[in-house]
């Protein structure tokens, strides 16, 4: 009779030293704000997006350091998390995400968002919206080596790139990924016009990504900005202006 409740004891003891348990819930943590923004912005709110547990596309607003939410585990998934300032009109969007990849950036029961992750979280989203425009491939953003990429994108592009990812066009990336692959030679600076804008309001101006120093610019000067097709942001005690190689947009606040 002492046999079998050896053997229970033992069973229970190896069951004990198997893996931890999967957490059904993450706390993510969000980053430090860039050099600027809180002096000028005060402090942001977040609009977070993820895949919950079931695979649905989610959105949820949320302040403070941190948020707990139910994500997908199956396999790899994004957290974005895009900055806003709703008394001052300023939605997410305007300024570009931080972010995360599961499982790359899990710490215990804890995901470490980034800025520098913010890129990479965000091509993830774009190749998932790409994929569902073109449903007879099969690039589907979970099958994706990120671990690779990241070391391409923070590693292996050029010095541009690594500096500022957001200089290079992700949901193009991502459209021509879904219908033909990827390739490295995707991952690069978008082409750009150096264009003279007439700067309506001193500064500090902030820049939409995060990697951007606070611009000092005079109000009148004339200032020679890199620009692409694309609208970019700028914001400063006064307002916003929303420019690009094709127009320039001044909205006061």
């Amino acid at each position: 009779m002492k046999t079998p409740i050896l053997l229970l004891v033992i069973t229970l003891a190896l069951a004990s030293c198997g893996p931890a348990p999967i957490p059904e819930t993450y706390r993510v943590k969000f980053p430090i704000s860039p050099v600027g923004r809180t002096e000028l912005l005060g402090e942001c709110q977040w609009r977070l997006e993820y895949y919950d547990s079931a695979g649905n596309f989610r959105q949820k607003d949320v302040s403070g350091t941190s948020a707990e939410i139910e994500l997908l585990q199956e396999w790899p998934s994004a957290i974005l998390a895009w900055p806003y300032w709703p008394e001052k009109s300023l939605a997410a969007g305007l300024f570009y995400p931080a972010g995360a990849i599961f499982p790359l950036d899990v710490t215990g029961e804890a995901i470490i968002l980034s800025w520098e992750a913010g890129a990479e979280a965000y091509f993830y989203r774009e190749l998932d919206k790409a994929q569902e425009l073109n449903t007879g491939t099969n690039r589907v953003p979970m099958y994706f080596d990120w671990k690779r990429f990241r070391t391409l994108l923070r590693e292996n592009a050029d010095s541009e790139l690594r500096l500022d990812p957001w200089i290079a066009n992700w949901k193009d990336i991502a459209e021509r990924t879904v219908r033909s692959g990827f390739r490295q030679s995707y991952v690069r600076r978008e082409a750009r016009t150096v264009m003279e804008v007439i700067i309506p309001h001193d500064g500090p101006w902030l820049a939409a990504s995060p990697f951007r120093q606070p611009l000092f610019w005079k109000e009148n000067e004339g200032q020679l900005l890199s620009l692409s097709s694309r609208p970019e942001i700028f914001i400063c005690s006064g307002g916003r202006i929303s420019v690009s190689s094709q127009m320039l947009l001044w909205i006061p606040f």
